[in-house]
């Protein structure tokens, strides 16, 4: 066979030399691959709507066969000096991933239906203990880091230690000190070097001595039986001002066990800069998620979370649609000639959903037959 020219499409066209008969030797795989560029262009761009030049149901119906495809990163065993870890929710699902600190690139993720510990442990078992993780507080990851990697420094998100204290105080606290201990919250972003952050240590360690009084300060439920509080309180009384006892409390917490300032320390610094936030994670990870969810919504469930893994697998170091084409193409054949009988007939049978593999954090009872 010799090349013969191109076709009217720009296929290209082929002549065998000894009939002269020409022809074109179109290949599956490259087909296959080609539909799967196209599906994934439509999946991940920002106004996958506009640009297409085909109905929208002719392109669902050659790219149908794309939702089952299941991508996966594998585990390298690379040591990252910084990992973030957070998760976000969807559609009553959580989606756990971890990222490179310093690169962005995603690592695992893992489904569950909320953030438990079981769940990020199964999250970090992919992943080789890091340096320094950067995560939000949540009691399930910190258990999970004390668990899974026990020699690793966490380092709190700053950003969400500023939430969570104006949520206890609100943004225009009423009281002197409540307005006092926000401006000590508020100026923790502002902090550089180890020098301000052993002034600001002073200056909390101040704030205490002058309103230690004020923290200690009860009240009783004999003295305010109309009070809701006074049917449900076993000891009879109640702190005055729980919410300001909670924010100074989980603040001065933070800053004894290291985990408030780990990012100005010099043995994590030994290896790299440290993070002082995860929003390399919440901007570049989990906002993606949201806007693409948000640009193709009304898909069912099952499509939403497929979406979500080739989401996270393109933020990957190396992401190669082709190699999740070709293992699932294995698999297929393996499994035909698995279930092939004697007389060459295949016994398989029809399968629903898109092929996902449901973990022991899935719940039984809501999808009984473990199909969507």
């Amino acid at each position: 066979m010799i090349k013969h020219g191109r076709s009217a499409s720009g296929t290209q066209r082929w002549r065998c030399a000894s009939c002269a008969l020409a022809s074109t030797a179109p290949r599956a795989d490259k087909a296959r691959r080609s539909q799967l560029g196209e599906f994934l262009d439509w999946l991940l761009e920002a106004a996958p709507q506009r640009k297409r030049h085909e109905s929208a149901r002719n392109f669902r119906k050659r790219t149908g066969w794309c939702w089952r495809l299941e991508p996966s990163i594998r585990p390298d065993g690379v040591v990252h000096h910084v990992v973030m870890a957070d998760g976000t929710y969807m559609n009553g699902w959580c989606l756990p991933a971890a990222i490179d600190g310093i690169s962005g690139e995603v690592l695992a993720w893992q489904w569950c239906e909320r953030e438990s510990t079981a769940a990020y442990n199964a999250l970090f078992a992919q992943i080789a203990p890091p340096d320094v993780l950067v995560c939000d507080g949540m009691k399930g990851i910190q258990r999970a880091c004390a668990e899974s990697w026990p020699h690793t420094r966490i380092q709190r998100c700053l950003i969400h230690i500023q939430h969570d204290t104006r949520q206890d105080l609100t943004c225009r606290p009423r009281l002197e000190a409540g307005r006092e201990l926000k401006r000590l919250a508020d100026a923790l972003t502002c902090i550089h070097d180890a020098d301000h952050a052993a002034r600001w240590g002073e200056a909390l360690n101040a704030w205490r001595e002058r309103w230690r009084h004020m923290l200690a300060e009860r009240t009783f439920a004999r003295e305010h039986p109309d009070d809701p509080r006074a049917a449900t309180s076993r000891s009879g009384w109640w702190w005055t001002h729980l919410r300001l006892r909670r924010a100074y409390f989980r603040l001065e917490r933070l800053f004894r066990d290291g985990s408030l300032f780990c990012f100005l320390e010099p043995e994590p610094q030994a290896y790299g800069p440290v993070p002082r936030d995860g929003n390399r994670l919440e901007g570049g990870l989990n906002a993606a998620i949201k806007r693409m969810l948000l640009n193709h919504r009304g898909m069912p469930e099952n499509h939403m979370r497929r979406a979500c893994e080739w989401l996270c697998y393109m933020k990957s170091a190396k992401p190669d649609p082709a190699r999740i084409l070709k293992e699932h193409d294995q698999h297929a054949a393996d499994a035909d000639d698995d279930d092939a009988d004697d007389d060459g007939e295949s016994t398989i049978q029809p399968t629903l959903g898109n092929g996902i593999d449901w973990n022991e954090f899935h719940s039984s009872t809501r999808y009984p037959n473990g199909t969507d």
